[in-house]
């Protein structure tokens, strides 16, 4: 049995929402092993000794309350910890698998002056997508190749997060500890709101999008006032190096209205949420970073030609090969998919 379906069943024991063909399913991969056996129990330990936040009346939040004080633990014989880190790897893989991804937590320390004592770093492999659900009910879902850091408790005054990659946040209201989102080249502080925000290493710019309430944005680093962003504005950093510094005070950071006639399901900012592909005029070489991510792919355009093609297009369930196909409906191209390698020709 492949570690998708041991999670499946696993999580929806634990949630009481099994069919007795699932349970004698799992019951009889545990008798022949034991190792996961030893691993449902401590997290059914945990399941019932807990007691999940007010706003956690469902399964899957329950489950993520339950990571949460797992990891936090620091009370447990080491053997269990040695355990309960195992579990926690696999099982964060659950609450992603709920919505469709598998991820990768990890706990590290932090120096004893800061906020709290431990931080938690979660990881979307590529090609897998994820939904967070962090302490203060604040919900994420991070894109595939992208990481989160916050603390396993935040602090009386604020609530802050680092991103790598992207991610779609919908921040809990609390007036008292404003939400604040770091990126390699901005700051994003808000109350309670949901927006998207794009900084993959690879890309040369770090985007915000609002979809509801308002977001301060301020570049990192930078005296300048900050920009309020509302609904259905996309703020853009770039962060090219060939700008010149008179320029670049002008030039680094725009602010572009998106059509509110699109709904968010197809906007090209958020339609990964909602698992769809969409392409809104981009180039050729400027989708093949998207479709790496999305299939877990290496893409290689060999015709600069090629590169330069620009598409419209949207996809949902659709395999690589059958999106490349469609593709080539609407310009002249050829390609060979040799494992995970992908080669674009003229």
């Amino acid at each position: 049995m492949d570690k998708e379906r041991i999670s499946r069943l696993i999580a929806r024991k634990l949630s009481g929402e099994a069919s007795p063909t699932e349970i004698q399913e799992l019951d009889a991969h545990l008798r022949a092993h034991p190792e996961d056996a030893y691993f449902l129990s401590i997290l059914d330990d945990y399941w019932t000794m807990r007691t999940p936040p007010p706003a956690a009346d469902d399964a899957e939040a329950r489950f993520s309350h339950l990571l949460e004080m797992a990891g936090a633990d620091e009370e447990a014989p080491q053997p269990r910890v040695r355990y309960l880190r195992r579990a926690i790897a696999i099982a964060a893989a659950v609450t992603g698998l709920l919505a469709g991804g598998w991820l990768y937590t990890r706990y590290s320390s932090q120096p004893p002056d800061t906020a709290s004592a431990a931080l938690i770093e979660t990881v979307a492999k590529p090609g897998a997508k994820s939904r967070l659900l962090l302490p203060d009910g604040t919900v994420i879902w991070l894109n595939s190749g992208s990481r989160i850091s916050y603390p396993s408790s935040f602090s009386d005054t604020s609530r802050e997060v680092e991103i790598e990659g992207e991610a779609y946040f919908e921040v809990t209201k609390d007036p008292k500890r404003p939400f604040i989102v770091r990126t390699r080249d901005m700051q994003l502080q808000v109350l309670g709101t949901a927006f998207n925000v794009k900084c993959y290493p690879g890309d040369h710019k770090t985007e915000a999008t609002l979809i509801s309430g308002m977001v301060q944005v301020s570049r990192a680093g930078s005296q300048e006032a900050p920009v309020l962003l509302h609904p259905h504005e996309k703020v853009i950093i770039s962060s090219n190096e060939d700008v010149t510094e008179s320029k670049q005070e002008t030039q680094r950071l725009i602010v572009q209205h998106l059509k509110k006639s699109i709904a968010d399901t197809s906007l090209v900012e958020t339609a990964w949420v909602y698992n769809k592909l969409v392409f809104d005029g981009e180039d050729f070489g400027e989708i093949t970073a998207e479709m790496e991510r999305w299939y877990n792919v290496t893409i290689t355009i060999h015709d600069p030609s090629v590169a330069r093609y620009r598409f419209h297009a949207k996809f949902e369930n659709e395999t690589i090969t059958e999106v490349l196909s469609a593709m080539q409906l609407s310009s002249p191209f050829t390609f060979k998919i040799n494992h995970n390698e992908v080669n674009i020709y003229k």
